[in-house]
């Protein structure tokens, strides 16, 4: 994103749903282009799919995420915490987190 638009050249950037099909490794480093991206008082608002905080529900993603990426969920990762993903991205700061669907979703406000 920063090769294409350079840094701070936006008030917001929204993303929905769309880290989780970039691995882990790859929606760490989207979160890191969405901060270079965004002016230095501007918002990043992301909708993404999540690890449950319901422990069963939680530890039945973990046992499939994988498998399910793999055979059919077009490369998802529906078990990320994309709120350690922020918290340890440079130049990010998480402000507002809110869950839904027994945290299958969550908002983020940056």
């Amino acid at each position: 994103l920063i090769s294409i638009f350079g840094e701070n050249k936006f008030d917001s950037v929204v993303d929905t749903f769309s880290l989780c099909v970039m691995g882990n490794e790859g929606a760490k480093k989207c979160i890191e282009e969405m901060a270079g991206v965004v002016k230095p008082n501007g918002k990043i608002l992301l909708v993404e799919n999540t690890r449950s905080s319901n422990p069963l529900l939680g530890s039945y993603q973990d046992l499939t995420a994988s498998s399910a990426a793999d055979l059919g969920g077009k490369g998802c990762v529906y078990n990320q915490n994309v709120g350690e993903m922020i918290n340890k991205s440079k130049g990010m700061r998480l402000e507002k987190e809110e869950s839904f669907a027994a945290g299958l979703f969550r908002s983020f406000v940056c």
